[in-house]
């Protein structure tokens, strides 16, 4: 087996992949049966790093497989260009696809004086001969349409599709171009379903964003599938291949340490602490040193590599929303042991006090309820928790301290 790098920042690919079998399996059987994937994980679990394996499994057995990143598209028109560069790497119809790279380059060119229509991608290009490509959505269309008659499989894969509609809905008539891209999504998933099967993950949940804003429908065809951080004895091979690969052999009970400390055993976690270790100049892995990386890695210089937990707050909800659930996360903080929903609103309304009790309750049960899907709490007995140990320790010192 070849070395796993102690890779903290970007996905894992190739050798730095930890292999995740049954995972893998459960992904490759929904597709063969003919569904449609929605991946559903908290952030730095590694749904990234596993749909990557995927394609690349995909390709191997012969088949097309297109993985797209759409967090730096802005509209619509950047996700079809970013559609037809993903289909043209995959070498899908070149020729066609380059007329249609080149329309789209003209419709960027002239889009001060482009209209939007009704479907989402349907953006209006003035006359033209070809009735496939009046419009780039049926452009992009006319592309399934040769794929599915060309009987080759094809699996596209979207990263980071919330982030994409975020963006989108800051736009002037924000609110129906979510809307439209999304029914028109919709819309192609149900009429080229013989060859093309599509993945959509992200660090924002796309169940949690659509049910935010009542579209729930427009992926009601998806299957979904969840994905958790590893168990136990997987977190215990994975630091054992991660010391032997970068001499720093961990002991059982420095791993078993590091797990337990960690407390939710995400691939990134552990790699952060791994490093942190390593970055101490650690010649031997024992308690004061696993101790010292834990210390080093919540220094107020080191918190940042965990703010992105925050800010997703401000960058997925409403004003109002974020503020309500990063007020209640700064509580639930101090309590290693979770609180009840009761307790929470009551800490809430010491702040609120001449907010309607009621309203506040309905919306920190909502916001519970994408914390909880997003992987910030767990909920045990009627009491929320944070899931990681070293996520309430970061918060509690960002927030509290």
């Amino acid at each position: 087996m070849k070395p796993m790098r102690n890779i903290t920042g970007s996905p894992v690919e190739n050798d730095d992949f930890f292999d995740r079998p049954r995972d893998l399996a459960r992904l490759q059987r929904e597709l063969a049966n003919g569904a449609n994937l929605l991946l559903t994980a908290p952030r730095r679990v590694g749904k990234t790093s596993l749909v990557l394996r995927l394609c690349e499994l995909e390709r191997q057995a012969g088949h097309s497989a297109v993985f797209m990143n759409v967090e730096g598209c802005h509209d619509e028109l950047a996700f079809a260009e970013k559609l037809v560069d993903g289909l043209n790497e995959a070498g899908l119809h070149p020729e066609a696809l380059s007329r249609i790279s080149l329309a789209f380059q003209k419709a960027r060119q002239a889009l001060s004086g482009m209209k939007v229509n009704a479907a989402g991608m349907d953006m209006e290009m003035g006359s033209v001969d070809d009735p496939d490509h009046s419009t780039l959505g049926r452009a992009l269309e006319s592309i399934f349409r040769r794929i599915e008659a060309g009987g080759k499989p094809v699996l596209l894969a979207i990263d980071e599709m919330p982030e994409l509609l975020l963006a989108l809905g800051k736009l002037e008539h924000g609110t129906e171009s979510v809307s439209r891209l999304l029914h028109w999504l919709r819309a192609l998933r149900q009429t080229y379903r013989q060859q093309v099967r599509w993945i959509f993950l992200g660090s924002i949940g796309l169940d949690s964003f659509v049910d935010d804003r009542n579209l729930r429908k427009t992926i009601n065809d998806l299957t979904g599938l969840s994905l958790e951080a590893l168990t136990t004895e997987e977190a215990d091979v994975f630091l054992t291949r991660l010391g032997e690969s970068n001499h720093l052999p961990l002991a059982a009970d420095q791993r078993a340490l590091i797990i337990r400390r960690v407390g939710w055993p995400l691939p990134h976690h552990l790699q952060v602490v791994f490093h942190a270790l390593v970055d101490a100049g650690a010649k031997q892995a024992d308690a004061a040193a696993v101790d010292e990386a834990f210390a080093q890695l919540l220094r107020p210089e080191n918190l940042s590599q965990f703010d992105t937990w925050r800010q997703r707050l401000g960058e997925q909800f409403g004003s109002s929303d974020a503020t309500v659930a990063k007020d209640a996360l700064r509580h639930l903080c101090q309590y290693a042991n979770g609180r009840t929903r009761s307790q929470v609103l009551n800490a809430l309304m010491t702040s609120r006090q001449t907010a309607d009790p009621a309203v506040v309750e309905e919306q920190l049960a909502r916001l519970l309820l994408m914390l909880l899907r997003d992987g910030y709490l767990l909920e045990s007995k009627r009491r929320y928790t944070f899931r990681s140990f070293l996520l309430r320790e970061y918060w509690h010192r960002r927030e509290v301290l």
